[in-house]
């Protein structure tokens, strides 16, 4: 009997110290404070501002695009059986297929590119677009090359293509050099034995016009525009390039301003930030006919059928006018060869004078970038929109309350939210807030420096508690969880692993969370450092 007590003793003792060891945060014994309740405020087309912002970590970001894109040619790692003088033939041989392409070579040692950090200094300092990447392999028959055009910033790929040379098999395909002659190109003269040699002839070329297309490619972005009336019609430069919806159009990277027109309204200028290979996004929402109302239905991805009524109508993102106020039988649908599967069925209220919006981020990874999910709240002066992401900025001094971005009511289902706070020493002396809305209920986690407090509302207005972190992982952030079971109807929120919240789960209604930030304790550019939205069931 004592042994076993004394086992027990152990046991209790280790799982207690487990416990402790496992905890990822530390709650403080320190008074609760006021905070502002989170309210949305919506900043209108005539109040929002552009705010060029300039990154830390992307030189590719730019006010002013690059007319011709700057290469940089990696060294090829030739096979050991290709010799110096085969290696140079090769050289001059491709090098004829850039003649007609135009671009600005910013040559790069080869010492340069044996070393990441040195290469990436120097890409930057010659402000290079594109890395264009070859490989050689060697066969029986020959040798085929291939060359790929990555972003020199985050190494996306822009394109590739391959070409090929065969080894000389009879008389009619060998190539003859003479010591009388000499091979010359625009930075070398090769002289060579005096022998009878042959060489290599090509097999494959590549196609010009595709190599011009990637190489144009680099230093463009696209633009969609989607607009409550189909009419609308988008200017840029003065040229027209079509009416909306628009869907990626290739267009030049920098600043550039967009001209959306509709007949018998104003026509409205937007500005933009382009950043070449990415994507950017306007909806322009017109006061048409009061009488009726419109429809805006986004997922995350996109791609999912919308069907109102039984009828399909396209597919995510979905934006739709002049819709008869009513209820409409609402079916998001993912289809395949084997059939199509229903993501959500419900009611779409159309309302009269009123945009109703709906999203569904079923599988929503990357959330920050993903902009048409958001809409920006605060007041004049604040803009939270950068190229890419998320980005707060602002151009005045603002006052006292939250700024930031609340997202697009979202369908209820079991799901959870999980983010990361920023590092303290990437967080500063800033607030950030992120919120869970729901009906009857509003959950948030306030972030500072070193302290992060747990708050909702409706209540006195005063945090609920507040906690450290104890274990961090420096290369990902503060993490935090909001999780729903509608199993057991309960609603959970976590620090790290710790439960640091749980309540009853309300029901009914649609959902939304914040991202927001004070004016008086401002966050400038990334608020979080990453925000993602599972529903669970869901592909």
């Amino acid at each position: 009997m004592g042994n076993n007590s004394f086992r027990n003793l152990i046991i209790f003792s280790l799982i207690t110290s487990f416990g402790l060891t496992c905890s990822s945060v530390q709650k403080l014994n320190e008074p609760s404070k006021l905070i502002q309740e989170p309210y949305y405020k919506p900043i209108g087309d005539s109040e929002s501002v552009f705010i060029f912002r300039e990154s830390d970590t992307d030189y590719r970001v730019r006010k002013a695009g690059h007319e011709v894109p700057i290469l940089a040619f990696s060294p090829i790692e030739y096979p050991k059986s290709v010799d110096k003088k085969l290696a140079s033939y090769f050289d001059q041989e491709i090098g004829l297929v850039w003649k007609d392409i135009k671009f600005s070579n910013a040559k790069i040692s080869p010492d340069v590119w044996k070393n990441k950090t040195g290469l990436a200094q120097e890409l930057k300092s010659k402000d290079v677009d594109v890395l264009v990447l070859g490989s050689v392999i060697e066969s029986e028959t020959g040798w085929t090359f291939k060359f790929e055009l990555k972003d020199s910033v985050d190494t996306n790929s822009y394109g590739d293509f391959e070409l090929s040379f065969k080894r000389p098999v009879s008389t009619e395909e060998v190539g003859a050099w003479n010591q009388v002659i000499f091979w010359k190109s625009s930075d070398r003269v090769i002289s060579l034995e005096s022998k009878q040699t042959t060489v290599p002839v090509w097999d494959r070329k590549p196609d010009l016009t595709r190599i011009k297309e990637i190489v144009n490619s680099s230093i463009k972005g696209t633009l969609t525009v989607r607009a409550s009336s189909g009419d609308t019609e988008i200017l840029w430069k003065g040229k027209s390039l079509g009416n909306t919806p628009l869907t990626e159009v290739p267009i030049q990277e920098g600043i550039q301003e967009i001209q959306v027109v509709l007949k018998g309204k104003k026509p409205i200028t937007k500005t933009i930030q382009v950043r070449a290979g990415k994507k950017s996004f306007l909806f322009q929402e017109w006061e048409e006919d009061r009488t009726l109302g419109s429809a805006k239905v986004i997922t995350v991805p996109n791609g999912l059928s919308v069907s109102l009524d039984g009828y399909k109508q396209g597919e995510t993102p979905f934006y739709r006018s002049n819709l008869t106020p009513g209820a409409y039988q609402l079916e998001l649908l993912k289809e395949s060869a084997d059939g199509a599967y229903v993501y959500y069925e419900g009611i779409l209220d159309v309302k009269p004078d009123r945009l109703v919006e709906l999203a569904l981020p079923y599988f929503g990874y990357g959330l920050l970038s993903e902009l048409e999910f958001w809409k920006p709240s605060g007041e004049f002066g604040f803009s939270p929109f950068g190229p890419n992401a998320l980005e707060f900025a602002k151009k005045k001094n603002l006052s006292n309350g939250w700024n930031g971005v609340y997202s697009l009511p979202f369908i209820p289902e079991e799901l959870e939210i999980e983010g990361y706070f920023l590092l303290p020493v990437d967080h500063g002396d800033a607030s950030v807030a992120v919120t869970f809305h729901l009906n009857g209920l509003s959950l948030g986690v306030v972030a500072g420096k070193e302290k992060v407090s747990i708050f909702q509302f409706p209540s006195d207005g005063k945090t609920l508690s507040t906690y450290k972190y104890l274990d961090v992982d420096k290369d990902i952030g503060r993490p935090f969880l909001f999780k729903t079971d509608l199993k057991n109807k309960k609603l959970y929120l976590y620090l790290g692993r710790d439960v640091v919240w749980q309540g009853d789960l309300p029901a009914g209604g649609l959902w939304t969370v914040s991202v927001l930030t004070r004016g008086e304790e401002f966050r400038e550019k990334a608020p979080i450092k990453d925000l993602k939205i599972l529903y669970k069931g869901y592909k």
